[in-house]
């Protein structure tokens, strides 16, 4: 590669810029999942729109593909590039909410953590995902699967309009009536069509204290518990998130010492019921001779947090993310399988109930195309040591493909890693609602600059 003036684009910009041999270059190309190992030409850590603009009419004039960074928690490593000109949003942070609207306006390098910290204010709460670290930006474009959508949608659902440099360097505004095909395919259509500075989104009435925590079991009564709470789910408020969650007990106190470290099955509660009505949770409680019962009342930023430390930064992944469009008898045999089966103590199953508001809305109103009545399937399969590599990715893609057999073939992009990526698009995507992404993303991005996502070809 030829020598970049990069000069001349630092003299442009508020922040900071970096290229290999720079002090911070290594620790500002790092991401989230330790298997993802590139290195930019340039990295441009933005404050502000401007500096997202000249940085993209930077890569326009130089012919460098770009990558777009939030929280850098994209486990196929979206937020990162190869020889290309990173687009680091991590520094644009702001969070404003209008509480008398009850919305919010978030800038495009924000987190959960920052998102929930100033909603929360105002008691209010935007749907967003189960892990605080996690970008706002490529949660939302991609759907945003999370603790309310039972009751309030998924985060796409509740995007009301999106500030995005596109790929010529103008700013836009995308909404139902501003660039509204735009803002049709960004509310899952992912990162194919510009760089979304600021999100603006629709906010409801939560918390601030919710009813949350776990009830356990060993991992050998698992379909006896998957067989409950599919009965159990049905006739239950849409303010009950109840998820299935497979993984090693960690040595905590609350957990009995002869449990510790061995496979359990646990049922995650929150509940954001205006009473607070602890009989919700009691048939759970009270199902079978759970090994840990763990539900109290606590803060919304705190139960949006429980999972954190079972997902830390830097450790080797891979995932896969499937529906099953039931959970009869095959199902619920190939969970219990390979829950029985996890590789590694920080390799975890969870198995979420898909219903209720996220599948009322119109399969035509958004790009994210999957509105049934389903179970999404995450698998992740996680490691510490590289000489585990074969062996935990070989057990998620065999999991994957087992659980295919017997569920759609539909995928949730944001649990899906990179080298799945063509296939499990166009699974994702109908013929039709792939020829409609493709005409937006010929009028925003010709060239395909934005090409380190799941990848929308111009049409």
């Amino acid at each position: 590669m030829n020598q970049l003036p990069t000069d001349q684009l630092a003299a442009q910009l508020r922040g900071e810029l970096l290229v290999p041999g720079d002090p911070g270059y290594e620790d500002a190309r790092h991401v989230y999942n330790g298997m993802i190992d590139r290195r930019p030409a340039v990295i441009a850590r933005c404050r502000g729109v401007a500096d997202v603009v000249h940085s993209v009419r930077f890569a326009v004039e130089h012919s460098l593909p770009v990558a777009i960074r939030g929280g850098g928690h994209s486990v196929a490593g979206h937020g990162t590039c190869d020889d290309g000109l990173l687009v680091d949003l991590s520094g644009m942070r702001d969070v404003r909410v209008d509480s008398e609207a009850q919305t919010v306006r978030v800038s495009g390098g924000a987190t959960l953590a920052d998102l929930d910290a100033n909603t929360q204010l105002f008691g209010l709460a935007t749907p967003s995902g189960q892990v605080s670290m996690t970008g706002i930006g490529g949660l939302a474009l991609t759907g945003g699967m999370g603790m309310l959508q039972r009751r309030y949608g998924l985060t796409c659902d509740n995007l009301l309009s999106a500030d995005v440099v596109t790929a010529d360097g103008t700013v836009v505004t995308a909404s139902a009536d501003s660039h509204p095909e735009l803002f049709w395919a960004l509310r899952g259509g992912g990162g194919n069509f510009g760089v979304v500075t600021s999100f603006e989104f629709r906010c409801h009435p939560v918390g601030p204290t919710i009813l949350a925590g776990m009830v356990a079991w060993p991992v050998e009564q698992a379909p006896e518990v998957l067989a409950f709470l599919r009965d159990f789910i049905v006739d239950t408020p849409e303010e009950l998130s109840a998820d299935a969650v497979i993984q090693f007990a960690p040595p905590l106190d609350v957990i009995p010492e002869e449990h510790r470290g061995r496979r359990l099955i646990g049922i995650f509660l929150r509940y954001f019921g205006t009473d607070l009505d602890p009989e919700i949770v009691r048939p759970v409680q009270e199902f079978g001779s759970p090994v840990l019962d763990f539900i109290y009342p606590m803060p919304y930023t705190a139960v949006q947090q429980l999972l954190d430390p079972l997902n830390p930064n830097g450790n080797l992944h891979y995932w896969t993310g499937e529906y099953l469009p039931e959970l009869g008898t095959k199902q619920i045999e190939t969970l219990s399988s390979y829950g029985a089966t996890l590789p590694t103590d920080h390799s975890i199953m969870q198995v979420i109930p898909f219903d209720n508001a996220v599948t009322r809305v119109d399969p035509d109103a958004t790009a994210f195309s999957h509105r049934q009545d389903s179970w999404l399937i995450h698998v992740m399969a996680q490691w510490t040591d590289p000489a585990d590599t074969d062996r935990c990715r070989g057990w998620a893609k065999q999991a994957g493909a087992d659980l295919r057999a017997v569920g759609s073939g539909d995928s949730y992009l944001n649990l899906v890693t990179g080298d799945e990526d063509v296939d499990r698009v166009s699974a994702f995507w109908n013929e039709d609602r792939l020829a409609r992404l493709a005409k937006v993303k010929t009028q925003y991005d010709p060239n395909n600059l934005f090409r380190f996502n799941h990848n929308i070809k111009p049409a």
